[in-house]
């Protein structure tokens, strides 16, 4: 492994990339929901705030990196932002949660638009996946200031949250760029039949 992706399969003749079937977007939507029920059942007190970044940045980054839609990275986060605002989501102790849960998305959209030459790179997914997570404390930061609404995870100040955040993108964004490698290695290429 050189650290760098295999090219999508997908033929340049076909369509846009605004094209999205309704079972896509089920799922990209399915992927954002499911990162907000991991979060709320496999919830511990560890201490380590934003380690469920693990699993929610693993996620955005497959449904991005597998979709051809702009879009793909938002809708996972709406679906996100849908299921927290549910009673099982947990916006009853957090009534911002539902933002939190929104904001990753258009970051991953906006750098697979504004860096298209380095979506296929391991090492720019895995940072990708750390600065989107970061999101989350930073807005959080922002509601402290603006609102004075106080969130437990700056009990012990600004950088350890922002740092773990960060950490934990990173490792997500990390599992889900080998996942796509994995796949892509093993798929068959365009005028390749099967076995």
């Amino acid at each position: 492994m050189h650290g760098t992706l295999l090219p999508k399969s997908a033929s340049k003749a076909f369509p846009t990339e605004w094209a999205l079937t309704w079972y896509e977007a089920l799922l990209l939507l399915g992927s954002g929901a499911l990162a907000v029920v991991l979060h709320e059942r496999f919830s511990f007190a560890l201490g380590l705030p934003g380690y469920h970044g693990m699993e929610w940045m693993a996620l955005l980054i497959l449904g991005r990196s597998f979709s051809r839609f702009r879009g793909a990275g938002t809708l996972a986060s709406l679906g996100a932002a849908g299921m927290s605002m549910l009673p099982v989501g947990g916006a009853s102790t957090d009534p911002f949660i539902w933002l939190i849960y929104l904001l990753p998305g258009p970051v991953i959209d906006a750098a697979f638009r504004f860096f298209p030459r380095y979506v296929n790179k391991i090492w720019f997914l895995m940072l990708l996946g750390g600065l989107a997570h970061v999101t989350k404390p930073v807005i959080r930061l922002l509601i402290t200031v603006f609102s004075g609404w106080s969130f437990g995870s700056f009990r012990f100040g600004v950088v350890y949250p922002i740092a773990s955040h960060l950490l934990y993108g990173l490792i997500g964004g990390l599992f889900g760029a080998l996942i796509v490698l994995t796949v892509r290695r093993f798929s068959p290429k365009p005028n390749q039949t099967p076995d």
